[in-house]
């Protein structure tokens, strides 16, 4: 009997240690992970974009969902040829979604709202769209199984009310002999434009991207190159450098 008790007791212990320890674990995959990062942009025709942001997702394997902010402001001329014509839109772009991670792959699906100041359904260089309306997302990645591998990454926005599409593609591969060497060098490729009412622009640019990881959650990035801007408040297209700035931090 008393044999029997003690077994009892064992049996009850390992069955609490085991819930409890699931339960840690579960509480583990279920943290939520925030992450800051911003970017800013000139070009030789004047025109400036900067956007700022957080990022909040679930850690783990599988699918999760996120929550996505940024802010972003464009400096822009309205009238191209006309002096004194710039112009500042600026908006903020809350957006829910899922997000699906594997061991080297990634995937996620958003939809968002852009709050809107300044209104130009047409402005080029406006990311998010140039009006206030219904958003959504799509990104996805590969960062390959080797410590040397090289990195892919899409992302792509769409405003429903500016009919505006954003998208960039990206590719880079470690710069140095280690194994472990904290810079990378890649290109990247960016199109975007739409517009409604007769208002409408598009722009192309392409050019090298330099990454540089300072710690485990700080990287910077910084990319140069060519851009062509055309559209309908354009007597013709117009050409330009640009230079970009981004950083991104996980604490």
């Amino acid at each position: 009997m008393e044999l029997k008790t003690r077994l009892t007791r064992i049996v009850a212990a390992s069955a609490i240690g085991g819930l409890l320890t699931a339960n840690a674990a579960g509480a583990q995959l279920t943290q939520f992970h925030p992450s800051f990062y911003g970017s800013a942009e000139l070009d030789t025709r004047n025109s400036q974009f900067y956007l700022p942001g957080v990022y909040v997702g679930v850690g783990g394997l599988g699918w999760s969902p996120f929550f996505n902010a940024n802010g972003y402001a464009l400096r822009y001329k309205v009238l191209p040829q006309v002096s004194n014509s710039d112009q500042t839109l600026t908006a903020i772009l809350p957006t829910l979604g899922l997000a699906y991670a594997s061991r080297s792959n990634g995937v996620s699906i958003g939809a968002g709202y852009a709050f809107v100041n300044n209104e130009d359904p047409g402005a080029p260089g406006a990311e998010g769209g140039g009006t206030s309306g219904a958003t959504a997302s799509l990104g996805a990645y590969h960062s390959g199984r080797s410590v040397r591998s090289t990195h892919t990454q899409l992302l792509a926005n769409y405003n429903f009310d500016s009919r505006y599409v954003w998208a960039r593609g990206r590719a880079s591969m470690p710069f140095g002999a280690s194994r472990n060497h904290p810079a990378r060098l890649g290109a990247e490729v960016v199109g975007q434009g739409g517009g409604r009412d007769g208002l409408t622009s598009s722009t192309w640019q392409v050019g090298p991207t330099f990454e540089y990881v300072w710690t485990p959650g700080l990287r910077t990035t910084a990319a140069a190159g060519w851009k062509t801007v055309d559209g309908s408040r354009f007597i013709e297209r117009e050409n330009a450098g640009y230079l970009k700035l981004e950083f991104s931090f996980s604490p």
